[in-house]
């Protein structure tokens, strides 16, 4: 008997695992459409098709799942920028490769855009939704890496804070270009010929260009 205890352990992870990936997945996808206020758990447990005890024995309220989501993302980001930062070639490498990252997240799939949009939303009509004090953001992981560079003498000193800004500002632009692209020029009838406004890859890397060599003859400048 004793045998079978570690795989009933496996099987029930398994599927707590599935379950919670399926009402993440539900839960994303309502508050991207409707906004994050203005979905309740019980509709977030007749998506998943399961009973709302079911829904609070994986998250204890709307807030933590909504913690989980985004801590969701930010992991997946995190774990790509620290590759960044051991794989890239200097501070240029690094900021094509965010930049990149960020254009593929919100151009891989339209309900990304849509999310960011309706939380940011929600956290302007004075609500709070702070990520996990324990979670290490991807902005904190970008900024470690900029710092690095910093301190090998291939950015200017005190230059990492701005580049940061640059490239956090790029990525608010694509987030919104990706959100008018994919969702509001559908919602346009006889726009005449589509204009594609999405950056591209070769944007990101162009952009990095301006932004290392920009930020460098600055302060080569205010010496």
């Amino acid at each position: 008997m004793a045998k079978n205890i570690e795989p009933e352990k496996t099987d029930k992870t398994e599927r707590e695992t599935r379950m919670r990936t399926a009402i993440k997945k539900a839960a994303f996808a309502l508050m991207a459409e409707k906004g994050l206020d203005k979905v309740s758990m019980r509709e977030i447990a007749e998506k998943v098709n399961v009973t709302k005890p079911v829904l609070y024995y994986y998250f204890k309220n709307k807030e933590d799942l909504c913690h989980s989501i985004i801590a969701e993302h930010e992991e997946s980001f995190s774990a790509l920028l620290s590759e960044t930062a051991k794989e890239a070639l200097g501070p240029e490498d690094i900021i094509r490769r965010s930049l990149l990252s960020h254009l593929d997240f919100f151009a891989r799939d339209p309900i990304h855009s849509k999310f960011v949009l309706q939380m940011i939303a929600y956290t302007l009509d004075a609500k709070k939704l702070n990520p996990p004090k324990e979670h290490e953001s991807a902005h904190s992981k970008l900024t470690a890496a900029l710092q690095a560079e910093e301190k090998k003498g291939l950015l200017p000193k005190g230059s990492a804070k701005d580049v940061l800004a640059l490239v956090s500002g790029l990525a608010s632009s694509m987030m919104l270009e990706a959100y008018f692209e994919q969702h509001v020029l559908k919602l346009v009838n006889n726009a005449g010929p589509r204009v594609r406004r999405l950056h591209g890859k070769e944007d990101a890397e162009r952009l990095a260009k301006i932004i290392l060599l920009g930020v460098k003859a600055y302060y080569k400048d205010a010496k």
